[in-house]
C-alpha cells in the first residue's frame, strides 16, 4: 500500500552529511582540481607546493586547522630569493607600507635570515568551502605577485622604500630601473 503524502519522515535518516569531509581532505581537493603538484605532509597536516609567478618562483605553504565549531586556513607564500642583511631595514619599511595599505593579508620579513612571505588567514565558525580556501590561497599569491619586484627592487637595487606603493601602481609596464 503505498504511503500517504502527510506521512512524516524520520529526518535523523533523511538528513545527509554534506560536512562530512575534512578541512584537510577539501583542500586536498582544491588543490587537486587545480593541477598544482602538491605535497602532503599528513603528519603535521598541511601541503607545499611551488608555483612560478610574473617576476620569479615561491613556495607556498597551505595549514588548514579546524576544531569544534570552528575553521581556518593559514597560506604562507614565500619568496625564493632572500633579503641582503644591509637592505633589510628598508624592506620592512616597505612592508610596513604595504600592510598599511591592505587589509586583508600582510607581507612580512625575517630579519634573522631576510626570508620574505606573504601570509593570508581566513577563520570562521562553520564550513569554510572551496570558494573560501580558494580566496585565501588567492589572496597570498597575489601579495606575493603585485610586491615581489618592488621588493625585489630595494633589496638588490636603488629603489626607495617610500616609493613601493607608487611603483605597483604604475603597472606592469614599469620598470625597476
Amino acid at each position: 500500500m503505498p504511503k500517504k503524502k502527510t506521512d512524516a519522515v524520520d529526518v535523523d535518516v533523511a538528513v545527509v552529511d554534506v560536512q562530512s569531509k575534512t578541512l584537510f581532505d577539501r583542500v586536498s581537493d582544491f588543490l587537486t582540481s587545480k593541477d598544482w603538484h602538491f605535497t602532503t605532509y599528513e603528519d603535521r597536516q598541511y601541503f607545499s607546493f611551488n608555483l612560478r609567478l610574473r617576476d620569479g618562483n615561491v613556495r607556498i605553504f597551505v595549514d588548514p586547522t579546524e576544531g569544534s565549531g570552528w575553521s581556518r586556513v593559514l597560506v604562507l607564500t614565500t619568496f625564493s630569493t632572500y633579503v641582503p642583511e644591509q637592505k633589510r631595514q628598508a624592506v620592512a619599511e616597505a612592508i610596513a607600507r604595504i600592510n598599511y595599505a591592505h587589509i586583508l593579508g600582510s607581507l612580512e620579513i625575517d630579519v634573522r635570515d631576510g626570508e620574505v612571505r606573504s601570509k593570508s588567514v581566513l577563520e570562521c565558525d562553520g564550513y569554510l568551502g572551496e570558494e573560501m580556501i580558494d580566496r585565501a590561497i588567492r589572496k597570498s599569491l597575489d601579495l606575493a605577485d603585485q610586491y615581489q619586484a618592488p621588493l625585489l627592487g630595494i633589496a638588490f637595487g636603488n629603489m626607495l622604500p617610500k616609493d613601493v606603493l607608487d611603483m605597483v601602481s604604475r603597472g606592469e609596464e614599469a620598470t625597476l630601473q
